[in-house]
């Protein structure tokens, strides 16, 4: 029982036991089973940790592949990169050789460039030489050949010849206008002058010296001539300045062998003739007669200055006006010569000094214009300039600013008188000559024309141009008279000039060459043959036509 009762409690202790070690073990696997679970879980995570970890050391050691790859991509490139930089050194080292032999190259042919286009240039100018030496070559052949033929045509027509000579004088003409040649060359002038009949003559009925002749404003082909036997004769030239044969005629106004008239104006449709001890004769042109006893003097010259008239004496001046001389002024010396220069009177006495008078009689002493004794002058309003001629028969043009333009070697002894028709000066002297100068023709000191000239207040060095022919130095035409020329003064056409002399002639010269070349070439009936032409001209210049 006892056993029983042990048994039953060890039974009942086991069972006890049991349940508690069942309880404990169950317990126990719990922990355990909780333990494998968190194992398993933690094995789970190792293993996916694992894995995950596997996969990055796959993905790194595929990251150090790729790596491994593009650092032996970039040695690759690292060598490439230094045998390009080496290529590209070398090739910058033959760059820059082949820079330098380029511009080794290039200076070379600059140099070459430049030598030739020196030598197209030294060319150039050798060709230009070659024809400017041509040129000026064939220029003066043609000017001399001028020469030739003006004297040819003057002895053609002393031979009778006229046709040949009016050719002659023509081509003699057109060498020169068309080379730059002087036109006023004395043998083309002269050549014209007997082709157109450019000169006529007339003399005073009685023969007196002709002191002075006045045109007659507006009147073409007339003018009013005075003398020292007492004529004033009014001439007309009909024809004048157009057409051959040009006939002068005259209609005595006054014939008074007690009056010796020295100079003569024509003013306000009147005649005032003025006598050296006085009167003035004051006429019409219908013969009426009005004189006009003044005080005794020395009288010579009378001086229109605009609607006045001034009466000068050697030592005295006063102004005519209404039938008296009012103003009139004393001089302390003598006077050479006067004239007006646009509105003030220029004074020039006989010992070389100057002085000027205004409107007002006020008298000024001024420094000489020029250091001679001026016995003739004139003023020309369109050209502004005074023309003084001087005792020893020297000119001198003045521009409007007292400048000297040239000096004029005229007339052997005393200029007696001066005037001016555009561009030419005519002058006369007791050497019994007149002379034409023709200012555009003049080459001057300066290197300007006479335009220029005109207006110049200063003139500087002279500026040459090399390549430029020159004109012709100007050589003046000369007209020898049978007396002393006292009287020159242009005509209203504007292009011929009435010439007085001390032995009682009057002439009319056309003096413009052009003029009268124009009025040849109306008249030529033909042109030089072939065999006429190689004649005169010759066969180095080509032959040409004229009419």
């Amino acid at each position: 029982m006892y056993a029983l009762t042990a048994l039953a409690v060890l039974s009942g202790v086991a069972a006890v036991a049991y349940h508690i070690g069942s309880r404990r073990s169950q317990a126990e696997l719990a922990a355990m089973q909780e333990e494998m679970d968190r194992l398993m879980a933690a094995e789970k995570d190792a293993a996916i940790v694992k894995r995950v970890s596997q996969q990055m050391e796959d993905i790194a050691y595929q990251q150090k592949a790729i790596s491994d790859q593009q650092r032996d991509r970039a040695e690759e490139q690292s060598i490439l990169a230094t045998q390009s930089a080496a290529r590209a050194e070398m090739e910058s080292r033959a760059a820059r050789a082949a820079e330098v032999k380029a511009n080794a190259a290039a200076d070379l042919a600059e140099r070459e460039r430049a030598n030739a286009e020196r030598q197209q240039e030294i060319a150039v100018e050798q060709r230009d030489e070659a024809t400017h030496a041509k040129n000026v070559a064939d220029t003066l052949n043609r000017r001399t050949q001028a020469r030739t033929l003006a004297v040819s045509s003057m002895v053609r027509r002393e031979a009778n010849e006229p046709e040949v000579a009016d050719l002659l004088a023509y081509a003699s003409w057109y060498f020169l206008k068309n080379n730059r040649g002087n036109t006023y060359y004395a043998d083309t002038f002269k050549s014209l002058t007997l082709a157109t009949d450019g000169v006529s003559r007339y003399r005073l009925r009685e023969g007196g010296s002709v002191n002075a002749i006045a045109r007659v404003p507006g009147r073409n082909g007339q003018c009013v001539a005075v003398s020292n036997y007492g004529e004033v004769e009014w001439l007309s030239a009909s024809g004048s300045g157009s057409d051959a044969g040009v006939r002068i005629t005259s209609k005595s106004l006054l014939f008074n062998p007690a009056y010796d008239f020295r100079d003569v104006t024509v003013q306000g449709g009147k005649i005032l003739a003025l006598s050296h001890g006085g009167p003035l004769c004051v006429l019409d042109f219908q013969g009426g007669l009005e004189v006009v006893d003044l005080p005794e003097d020395d009288y010579f010259k009378l001086v229109p200055s605009g609607n006045r008239l001034l009466v000068a004496a050697r030592q005295s001046l006063g102004w005519y006006a209404d039938g008296a001389l009012t103003g009139r002024v004393a001089l302390d010396k003598p006077l050479s010569t006067l004239v007006d220069r646009g509105g003030v009177i220029c004074l020039f006495y006989e010992d070389g000094t100057y002085a000027e008078m205004d409107a007002a009689g006020r008298i000024t002493a001024k420094a000489p214009l020029v250091n001679y004794v001026v016995t003739a002058a004139c003023y020309d309003p369109s050209n502004e300039c005074l023309l003084l001629g001087v005792k020893d028969g020297t000119v001198y043009p003045v521009n409007k600013y007292n400048r000297v333009m040239e000096t004029l070697a005229a007339h052997k002894s005393r200029c007696m008188s001066i005037t001016m028709l555009d561009a030419v000066i005519i002058t006369g002297g007791y050497d019994k000559t007149s002379y034409i100068w023709s200012m555009d023709n003049l080459l001057y000191e300066s290197g300007l024309g006479f335009r220029e000239e005109l207006e110049a207040e200063h003139v500087g060095k002279r500026v040459v141009n090399e390549k430029e022919i020159p004109t012709e130095w100007l050589v003046p035409v000369d007209y020898t008279f049978d007396g002393w020329t006292l009287a020159v003064c242009g005509d209203a056409d504007g292009k011929s000039v009435w010439i007085g002399t001390s032995a009682g002639n009057v002439m009319l010269l056309n003096s413009s060459v052009d003029d009268m070349a124009h009025q040849l070439h109306r008249k030529l009936k033909r042109n030089l043959t072939q065999q006429e032409w190689t004649r005169y001209v010759g066969v180095a210049i080509p032959y040409m036509t004229f009419k």
